[in-house]
């Protein structure tokens, strides 16, 4: 009888246990039922919120309700709409009817007088900056200091002779764009070569060749003397060098 009435305890201690656990379980799960906070809102008595609703256009015409963007002085007649207005007053802006007649009669000289008054025969032409200017230098090239030029002609002639010799080259254009070209002699030439143009714009790649004409002096000794004539174009960072020897006899 005690080992029963033991273990009848022991099973009702057990089912409190268990009673306990599952309440707390469930209550774990609950939402939490916090209380609401009521929020008034109240209307500022300041707002207006019927500003403008009674005004009407007055009956029977138009009324502007644009505000000017200033106002002429107490004393300035300006400001009296009652002064009749005429309908050219205005009109030509600042420059005023009298000044525009004063124009067309020819009373005014804007300055251009003459400016259409030139000769059809004459066009102006390109006309570039000295070598000097341009900061040109007439030197051999690596490339010419070691035997190999751009071109090389010879030009026989007596010693002897009074009358020049004349010999012209071509010069093919090998830039991209118009360039301009000075053309002189380099220091290891000796007197009595001279070369025209000096200075000019040549053409771009696959236009027309330019002319150079080449002059030579005799100076009375039999021998040979060579020249160099230097063609450079100074914004192409470009020359050409032509090697003339002269054979006197």
């Amino acid at each position: 009888l005690q080992a029963g009435a033991k273990s009848a305890l022991h099973a009702a201690a057990m089912a409190k246990t268990v009673l306990a656990l599952a309440l707390g379980s469930a209550a774990a799960f609950s939402p939490n039922a916090a209380p609401r906070a009521t929020t008034i809102v109240r209307s500022d008595p300041n707002i207006k919120t019927d500003v403008g609703s009674g005004w009407k256009p007055e009956s029977g015409g138009f009324s502007s309700t644009d505000t000017p963007d200033f106002f002429y002085d107490d004393d300035d007649e300006r400001g009296d709409i009652s002064n009749k207005i005429g309908f050219t007053d205005g009109i030509m802006g600042s420059t005023g009817l009298d000044k525009l007649k004063e124009q067309n009669t020819g009373g005014n000289n804007p300055g251009v007088e003459g400016a259409l008054d030139v000769d059809p025969d004459v066009i102006g032409g390109y006309t570039c900056a000295t070598a000097e200017a341009a900061g040109v230098k007439f030197e051999l090239t690596t490339l010419a200091k070691m035997g190999r030029f751009d071109q090389e002609i010879s030009i026989d002639m007596p010693a002897a002779s009074d009358i020049p010799r004349l010999e012209t080259i071509t010069v093919k254009p090998v830039c991209m764009g118009f360039e301009d070209f000075y053309a002189g002699w380099s220091p290891e030439t000796p007197p009595g070569f001279s070369v025209s143009p000096i200075q000019g714009r040549m053409e771009r790649r696959g236009g027309e060749p330019s002319l150079f004409d080449i002059e030579v002096k005799a100076d009375g000794q039999t021998g040979e003397r060579v020249g160099y004539l230097c063609i450079v174009l100074p914004d192409d960072d470009e020359q050409f060098t032509i090697k003339v020897t002269v054979n006197c006899f």
